[in-house]
């Protein structure tokens, strides 16, 4: 989580920052536009005068080349494209990308997304914080909405689609419980 002080930085070097109550709780946020959506998990937010690459927080999207991809993109992008949205930032990595949780309105657009069946729970940086994400999935998958519904050998999560050249099998997480999806999270 940023501290009030990193948040005060970024708005003053360009960000727009603000107490915002989302979710009956008073969270420190940043605000914008977002202008373009880069896959379905990822986007360009303008924040005042400056563009900053934004990754939804918890989950992970089909990249743009494995089944589901595109249909995940074109998700996000119809419901976020030229919208303004709140930013909760949790990280910044080196080059200035931002993990942040995305509210639109009051939605969690992450949560959304996963049950919906356009994203994972993402395993390789799921947080104490982000189990509701797991139970998400669970639904989706077992309503068999989004890339639930593609054949199975189809449905492999980001995180091994982006190892295949490293490893040449996969996990199918198609059976998987919410409970074995909530171990996974780091302490």
């Amino acid at each position: 989580m940023w501290s009030a002080m990193a948040i005060l930085c970024v708005a003053a070097h360009g960000g727009v920052a603000a107490e915002s109550p989302v979710g009956g709780e008073s969270r420190s946020m940043l605000s914008g536009t977002v202008v373009k959506v880069i896959d379905g998990d990822t986007m360009l937010v303008q924040i005042a005068h400056k563009r900053v690459r934004v990754h939804l927080n918890g989950i992970d999207a089909p990249e743009t080349g494995q089944p589901w991809g595109k249909e995940a993109a074109a998700a996000l992008a119809q419901r976020v494209l030229n919208q303004q949205v709140d930013l909760e930032p949790v990280q910044v990595v080196h080059g200035g990308r931002m993990t942040a949780i995305v509210f639109l309105g009051e939605e969690e657009l992450g949560a959304s997304l996963v049950d919906e069946g356009q994203a994972w729970a993402d395993r390789e940086d799921l947080r104490h914080s982000d189990m509701g994400l797991c139970e998400a999935e669970a639904s989706a998958r077992e309503a068999k909405r989004g890339l639930w519904s593609l054949p199975r050998a189809q449905r492999i999560a980001p995180w091994e689609y982006r190892r295949r050249f490293l490893h040449p099998h996969h996990t199918d997480y198609s059976a998987e419980t919410a409970e074995h999806c909530k171990s996974s999270a780091r302490k």
